[in-house]
């Protein structure tokens, strides 16, 4: 089974139909794990379809592979059959099993669906909580669409949540997903009060978040404080660099990006692949 995990091949009917039931069953789990790392996910719901229609009962790695492709595919009509599935055979909603469903919905946008999952499981961690943040921050094309769905205020919601309620200390991930929600929003004031009022020390992941916004938002002069006190402090990478050389181009200063490439090229700071 592990050959065939391995080779990962494309004709998934023909091969589920080529292995016994019992086989199959066995090897579900390797099968969609890989197709699922290999960013194969058509595959793994297609080699998902053909265990239900071998009437055989998917496991619990089965279901989170699975899961884990709809969310990647954004295929909500498949995530919620098989939520229902999950509900329909009693299976147990733990923190894996509920995070994954947590992260499906949120993945598709579906934000108060997954805040119900989320209240439904009895054992909550992190990272349920950072699949709610990060999905609300990823939702929305615009700042009105993200104000006007009441996206923020759910947020800042889910955030206070953490500590308040739930006894979990929101950590540099989630203030990071805040802070990007905030600057999607256009509350860029919000998100460098966030940062300022931070327990902890924010680190590149943080900033450059903020950073990202500032440029979003022409807020240059913020932008370059956030980048000398990376810098400061050595984390100062080439994408921050390249990313505050791009903000002083959208401002048609161009003085300012020579200099940038040539601190760049003193500090022989290397520009990340994929980074204009």
């Amino acid at each position: 089974m592990s050959f065939f995990a391995r080779a990962v091949p494309y004709n998934v009917s023909n091969q589920a139909a080529a292995i016994s039931s019992r086989r199959l069953r066995r090897a579900i789990g390797p099968f969609l794990r890989r197709y699922v790392h290999t960013g194969m996910f058509s595959q793994a719901l297609e080699l998902f379809n053909c265990m239900q229609f071998s009437c055989l009962r998917p496991n619990h790695a089965g279901i989170l592979g699975a899961l884990t492709a709809c969310a990647s595919l954004r295929s909500l009509d498949h995530g919620r059959w098989i939520h229902a599935y999950v509900d329909r055979n009693g299976m147990e909603l733990d923190r894996v099993l509920g995070t994954a469903l947590v992260y499906m919905y949120a993945k598709c946008g579906c934000i108060k669906i997954a805040w119900l999952v989320f209240e439904s499981m009895p054992d909550k961690d992190v990272f349920a909580f950072t699949s709610l943040i990060s999905g609300l921050a990823n939702h929305g094309r615009s700042a009105y669409a993200i104000r006007r769905m009441g996206l923020v205020d759910e947020g800042l919601r889910i955030f206070n949540c953490m500590s308040v309620v739930y006894g979990n200390e929101p950590g540099v991930q989630h203030y990071g997903c805040l802070v990007d929600l905030l600057g999607r929003a256009g509350l860029l004031e919000e998100a460098k009060r966030l940062v300022r009022e931070k327990p902890m020390e924010p680190d590149s992941y943080v900033l450059g978040v903020l950073l990202n916004s500032c440029r979003v938002h022409g807020d240059v002069e913020f932008g370059k404080e956030i980048v000398e006190s990376l810098a400061a402090r050595d984390l100062d990478h080439g994408g921050i660099h390249v990313l505050l050389s791009n903000m002083y181009a959208s401002s048609n200063r161009w003085d300012r990006v020579v200099k940038v490439r040539e601190e760049m090229g003193a500090k022989k700071v290397r520009k990340e692949p994929g980074v204009v």
